[in-house]
């Protein structure tokens, strides 16, 4: 907190520097003058907020969203869906934490100056972090993209979408993407100065560096804002009006499975797709100000968009961290594998395969069950230990024979026959408790004139 204070005083102090250089009437700059009420009150906000609101909203952000990002990763990587989307989607969880720790969490540590100055001293890595940064700022983007055109090419032409062969393609898309970036991303050898001195805490990679590759990065901001928001934007429209046109044609039953797949990948690609124009645009638009008005000696403006540029970033952070909500509501099977994993850590047994529903069996005896089969061919399942305890309990020889055998074998038909299969239909479960309701009508009558003649033979 006393290097927070330090900082805020150091801020404020530059505030009252100003405000008494336009009172003294100084004339070198009326333009700035005219303005230092405004310029006055966006420093004082950003001093507070830059040294007490900012870490503390950022530092929440990163440890939810890493956490959000590495579970639907996890998820993804179970899931045995062999798609296109389920490729990009696992290359955009993955792009999108380490994006958090690079360009959020590392300006943040760069705050105190032991860490700074301990990371400056290194300029290889300095030179490759800023590589790094300039590319993880990219590729997710550039990833929502390809997403994108993959649903709408599947929906356009869905006749020429094939399992193996999308899922081909999205790697080898992928692959082509992260070559491409890493080639726009190079130039930070040479030049320090990279996009990422847009991030919250405008920390630049190394040093000031030169301006050698100013357009170069000027170009790497169209591609990271302006472009793919543009794209993205037409491609959803063009996707909303392809599905008006499709579901009219999709009436059959048979084709109730393949709607409601093609319903759940679609509203993925949209959701995402609002959730990136919603939080991604504000940032593209200060940019795109910034790039159009630096030029310009107008300090209030400057000032203005220096702040806002700040409120977009965190904008920007919370959509890399809120996708796993889309995934959780838009995947049917995502909670099941959530939750079979946590049981599975939990050391619960018999744990089923992951996506499912957990199933329950009962303990199982050392002594293996002996299957047998009554008059009408019915399956039953009897322990062999059982059994002898009831041969045990009720005799088999002599005159308790007889009623020995009859209730075991009562006993044997009253049980329910516990079938393998979990297949039967209704009518031919109700087939299979008739065939046992006579089944025992005939064994008790049997039972009765067995035991009549062993009273006969007694008397």
């Amino acid at each position: 907190m006393s290097d927070d204070s330090a900082s805020i005083k150091t801020c404020l102090r530059m505030v009252t520097y100003l405000l008494d250089y336009c009172a003294n009437g100084s004339t070198s700059n009326n333009e700035t003058c005219k303005h230092i009420d405004t310029i006055a009150r966006v420093v004082t906000v950003d001093c507070y907020m830059n040294q007490t609101v900012y870490p503390y909203v950022v530092l929440f952000i990163l440890l939810v969203g890493t956490i959000l990002n590495l579970l639907s990763l996890y998820c993804f990587l179970k899931t045995n869906k062999r798609n296109s989307q389920n490729v990009y989607l696992s290359a955009l969880s993955l792009g999108d934490t380490i994006n958090l720790h690079i360009n959020f969490g590392l300006p943040m540590l760069r705050k105190f100056d032991a860490f700074d100055t301990a990371f400056r001293q290194y300029v290889i890595v300095c030179r490759l972090t800023g590589i790094l940064t300039e590319f993880f700022l990219i590729f997710p983007t550039w990833i929502v993209v390809l997403l994108t055109i993959e649903r709408l090419v599947t929906i356009s032409w869905p006749t020429r979408n094939r399992p193996a062969y999308t899922q081909t393609q999205a790697i080898i898309s992928v692959m082509t993407l992260v070559i491409c970036v890493f080639l726009l991303s190079l130039y930070r050898l040479s030049d320090l100065k990279g996009i990422d001195q847009l991030s919250v805490f405008s920390i630049t990679a190394c040093s000031d560096g030169n301006d050698s590759f100013e357009w170069v990065r000027n170009v790497n901001l169209i591609i990271w804002t302006i472009l793919p928001e543009c794209l993205t934007f037409l491609m959803s429209l063009i996707i909303i009006y392809q599905i008006k046109s499709v579901t009219r044609n999709m009436h059959s039953n048979s084709s109730k499975v393949h709607r409601s797949q093609y319903n759940q990948a679609t509203k993925t690609v949209l959701l995402i797709a609002i959730l990136f124009l919603l939080f991604h645009t504000p940032t593209g638009i200060t940019i795109a100000l910034d790039l159009v008005l630096k030029s310009r000696e107008d300090v209030a403006t400057l000032v203005i968009i220096h702040f806002s540029r700040k409120i977009t970033m965190i904008l920007y952070e919370i959509s890399l961290s809120s996708k796993f909500f889309i995934y959780n509501r838009t995947f049917r099977n995502f909670t099941g594998i959530l939750s079979t994993t946590a049981l599975h850590f939990t050391h619960k047994r018999n744990s089923a395969k992951l996506g499912r529903p957990a199933l329950t069996h009962p303990p199982r005896s050392s002594t293996p069950p002996k299957i047998q089969f009554n008059s009408q061919h019915k399956q039953s399942i009897t322990s062999p230990v059982s059994q002898s305890d009831s041969y045990v309990k009720h005799g088999v020889g002599g005159g308790g024979g007889a009623g020995g055998i009859c209730e075991h074998q009562s006993m044997l038909i009253n049980r329910h026959p516990q079938t393998i299969s979990t297949n039967l239909s209704r009518n031919l479960r109700d087939q299979q408790l008739f065939n046992v309701t006579m089944s025992k009508t005939k064994t008790n009558e049997a039972c009765i004139a067995l035991l009549r003649r062993t009273d006969l033979y007694k008397g």
